[in-house]
């Protein structure tokens, strides 16, 4: 910007939307005070005016504004490309409107009244985002799917190059990313890609799996408790949230946290702070936090099994991995590459698949995706050669009488004279499986009652859902 003398004013510009003189002047002092050149707007035609000649490094923007609605002046903007961060401020702070605001692309939501330290953090962090994303466009180049960054995202160049093509700008930001997706797509690779494309990446990325430890147990864990607040909390202990300082927390399966555990983590997200458990003093953190389900969370949220405020806050950037039924084509790639790496690692000599073990490969529904696919090359591997007669499509199965108790049976091929003899490993898992479902559905999801029919604890049962890949298909909690 142009000043006196014809000097350049290298200051971030942050244009200020705000129709209430004293509102307006009182961030205008508080704004510039930071070193920051603020352009006071006291409406939407205001707005319009200047944003028609200048591009600023910042917009902050009051919803109810005297002549007209500033979600529908970001709309418009959006609409026309407009790309420069973007704060909301309302006085009426409705989750209808910060979901219709973050979804216009707001890079964060204030309810007012709200305090100069939450109004100066919010616009620091949205100029860093912004800064990044300049540098990170400049270099989009070289994050191209052969690149460090996004090497582990096998099929980038068939069903997942949108998703790779999201990257640059997922990167820049330090908005919150919610990745959905079927067991077994990878959704932590991409968060792990996200990370290492990220000026985080010389931080932690720590992984938390929300679904593998009880409740209390989770809680402990992620937010850290203070000496004495429970038998056997000898020290201070510091949750992962603060271990994840600096970098990245990846949350997968985020819709098996408690509710209790989810209201903390909404606070950690608007506040960037945390208060560990049977403690008081708030603790600052600096932290980007990525979450991963396969659940519908919409519907969680509908029926109050999960916070929709929550929700609203995790799903800034939305992330949709398709199952690998959907993207066949990548299923050579994939083969090829999983040959490799296991090759390599076991050190060796890969089997090569024939045209019949392909064209059986990309007929399978795969229903544990990616992973299970793995699965496939590595015994192969193991055993030195491909068995495509274990990729034999199943048959439906036929419905039980609804007085009789259902069965639970893995799919099976037609009756052959000699069946394949399965090695025992194999055979043991199918028949832990089965006892496994079985127990699941005659506890009608309850987890405390299957484990106690199966015999074993609670976190076993866990591990062996997980391991199974058999959460998604019995939609259980």
């Amino acid at each position: 910007m142009t000043v006196d003398e014809g000097t350049v004013d290298k200051r971030p510009e942050v244009a200020l939307v705000e129709d209430e003189r004293n509102v307006r002047e009182l961030y205008l002092d508080v704004l510039g005070a930071r070193g920051l050149n603020v352009v006071p707007l006291d409406s939407v035609a205001a707005a319009e005016a200047y944003l028609a000649r200048r591009v600023p490094d910042l917009l902050v923007l009051d919803v109810r504004l005297g002549d007209g609605d500033g979600l529908v002046l970001l709309d418009r903007l959006r609409g026309r490309g407009f790309r420069t961060p973007v704060i909301v401020m309302t006085a009426f702070g409705t989750v209808e409107r910060a979901v219709q605001a973050l979804r216009a692309g707001a890079a964060d939501f204030l309810v007012k009244p709200f305090g100069n330290e939450r109004l100066i953090s919010s616009v620091e962090a949205a100029l860093e985002s912004g800064r990044r994303l300049v540098e990170l466009e400049l270099a989009a180049p070289t994050l191209g799917p052969g690149t460090e960054a996004v090497r582990a995202l096998v099929g980038a160049d068939g069903g997942l190059r949108d998703v790779v093509a999201l990257l640059p700008r997922v990167a820049a930001s330090d908005a919150t990313v919610l990745v959905r997706g079927e067991s077994g797509t990878g959704k932590e690779l991409v968060a792990r890609a996200i990370h290492a494309a990220s000026s985080r990446l010389d931080g932690p990325f720590i992984s938390v799996n929300c679904a593998a430890l009880p409740s209390s147990l989770l809680e402990s864990e992620l937010f850290g408790f203070e000496r004495g607040v429970f038998t056997g909390a000898h020290a201070r202990h510091k949750g992962l949230i603060e271990a994840a300082e600096g970098g990245t927390l990846f949350l997968d399966e985020i819709g098996d946290m408690s509710l209790e555990a989810q209201s903390r983590l909404l606070r950690v997200l608007q506040e960037r702070e945390l208060t560990r458990i049977g403690g008081r003093e708030p603790v600052k953190v600096d932290i980007r936090v990525i979450a991963a389900t396969h659940r519908d969370l919409d519907a969680m949220a509908a029926s109050g099994q999960f916070r929709s405020d929550l929700l609203y806050r995790l799903a800034v950037i939305p992330i949709l991995l398709p199952p690998l039924r959907e993207r066949t084509r990548d299923i050579p790639g994939l083969i090829h590459h999983f040959l490799e790496k296991h090759a390599a690692k076991k050190g060796l000599r890969p089997p090569r698949p024939d045209a019949e073990t392909l064209r059986r490969a990309e007929s399978w529904p795969w229903p544990g995706n990616v992973r299970e696919l793995e699965n496939f090359v590595e015994r192969s591997v193991v055993l030195g050669r491909f068995d495509p007669e274990s990729l034999r499509m199943p048959q439906p199965a036929k419905a039980a009488p609804a007085s009789t108790p259902v069965e639970v049976h893995e799919p099976t091929a037609p009756a052959e004279a000699h069946a394949p003899v399965l090695p025992l490993r194999e055979a043991v898992a199918r028949a832990e499986r089965a006892a496994v479902i079985a127990a699941l559905q005659a506890a009608k999801g309850q987890k405390t009652v299957a484990a106690r029919l199966l015999g074993v604890s609670y976190k076993t049962l866990f591990n062996k859902i997980h391991e199974h890949d058999i959460r998604e298909e019995l939609h259980i909690g």
